[in-house]
């Protein structure tokens, strides 16, 4: 429910843990956006490195794709703001069923107008992504926020694993490069099918439609808190950027066969799903910090292993660990912005704008950590995975210092020796 329409009428009440009718909507129309990502998204990348067997055109499609989302984070959110957040949401939904329409029709020649479609599913994803989590605040509060998303979290998992299952059984039964045609027309069916579910959804009309991003420098010098949560948010994005890409082409380099990275990838998630459902049983609000460090050290863990060699025993392993620790970090940090965001002077009128910062800093790390491994690449060639993805583990680290109330306090000059004086004061 927005700040303004709050204003004119009380919301309902909701109650303590659960989950409203509009709530399990956009948990069943997420699951669908999920399953046609699943289906598709790891293959776009192993289409491109079939047809031109060099990863410096992946990494820069991918680096194209994260630099256009976060830019045109910043325009939608203005229209967004002014319009609804369905209409980002929707837009897309719908840009990312044309996103795979097109593949369809260029099939072999989409290397040739690579940086065209990556800058389509940059934003394509910035339009979802921006209507997906100004959502999550509309349907849902403090109480019931970390059973939201550890539902949402086994339901997107859930779709994902079906997602990569489907898509390997595909090209098993089409094989060769007929496989991902077959592969992208369903995708383009199923986002085409979440177009139109997403009619459900009833726009909240709002009068409060200023834009308020010009202020966010101000704020954050205002609240240096939520400056510290968004680079959490850079942290949080660079180990994404280089695991987008790079295990399913090591997978498929091990065992030539998309089924196999396909079968993989339902491993990985299977993995997610056990620890998402434990966390929307057991998971606390209190013990986000705690999640925030265990997560950080598992990825350490499974980067160190590493060192042993890259190969596929090493690769799958890593991303087994990664998989078990990385719903603790992405709901414990999630949970503690959305906490943040609302303590805000704006509070709800600055939601959007919360959003589209997020995803400004989160898409920015992403697109660090490709950076970095190209780069290292070039000196470090066949171990600057192993270094990329070693220093990116350690900086997760920080991130759970960064939530820390008490690295807040001491931020602020609150805390002194021999007692505590207020902000004048110290």
């Amino acid at each position: 429910m927005s700040g303004a329409n709050g204003a004119m009428s009380k919301p309902p009440a909701r109650t303590s843990g659960k989950l409203s009718a509009e709530a399990k909507i956009t948990l069943f129309n997420h699951g669908i956006y999920q399953f046609g990502t699943a289906l598709s998204a790891i293959l776009v990348n192993l289409y491109l490195w079939r047809l031109t067997n060099d990863l410096w055109i992946n990494g820069a499609f991918n680096f194209i794709m994260l630099c256009a989302a976060p830019l045109s984070s910043i325009v939608i959110g203005k229209i967004a703001k002014q319009k609804d957040r369905l209409f980002a949401y929707r837009a897309g939904i719908f840009s990312t069923a044309l996103f795979y329409l097109l593949i369809v029709i260029a099939q072999e020649r989409m290397v040739d107008f690579y940086i065209f479609f990556a800058v389509l599913k940059g934003v394509s994803n910035s339009l979802y992504w921006l209507g997906h989590f100004t959502m999550i605040t509309d349907v849902t509060d403090d109480a019931n926020r970390h059973r939201y998303l550890g539902v949402n979290l086994m339901i997107t998992n859930a779709a994902m694993l079906a997602g990569p299952a489907a898509a390997g059984v595909i090209n098993d039964l089409a094989g060769g490069m007929a496989g991902y045609t077959y592969v992208y027309a369903l995708a383009f069916l199923m986002f085409a099918y979440a177009s139109v579910n997403s009619l459900k959804m009833k726009p909240k009309a709002t009068h409060h439609k200023t834009y308020y991003l010009k202020y966010a420098f101000a704020l954050m010098r205002k609240r240096p808190d939520f400056t510290r949560s968004l680079w959490g948010w850079f942290l949080f994005g660079l180990p994404q950027g280089v695991l987008a890409y790079i295990p399913a082409i090591l997978l498929f380099q091990a065992v030539p066969k998309e089924s196999f990275v396909n079968y993989m990838n339902v491993l990985f998630l299977s993995v997610t799903i056990v620890s998402g459902y434990w966390l929307a049983r057991k998971g606390r609000s209190e013990k986000n910090g705690a999640y925030l460090t265990y997560s950080a050290w598992g990825f350490i863990a499974g980067a160190a292993l590493l060192f042993f060699g890259v190969n596929v025993w090493t690769v799958v392993a890593f991303m087994i660990l990664f998989s078990f620790v990385k719903p603790l970090q992405n709901n414990a940090y999630t949970a503690h912005y959305y906490k943040l965001s609302g303590e805000l002077p704006l509070k709800a009128h600055f939601r959007v704008e919360a959003v589209v910062l997020r995803e400004v800093f989160t898409n920015a790390g992403r697109a660090a950590g490709v950076v970095a491994l190209m780069v290292t690449n070039l000196y470090a060639e066949g171990e600057a995975l192993t270094w990329v993805l070693s220093a990116v583990a350690i900086l997760q680290l920080f991130i759970a210092r960064l939530a820390s109330p008490m690295t807040a306090e001491r931020a602020e000059g609150r805390k002194v020796k021999g007692g505590v004086v207020s902000n004048e004061q110290a």
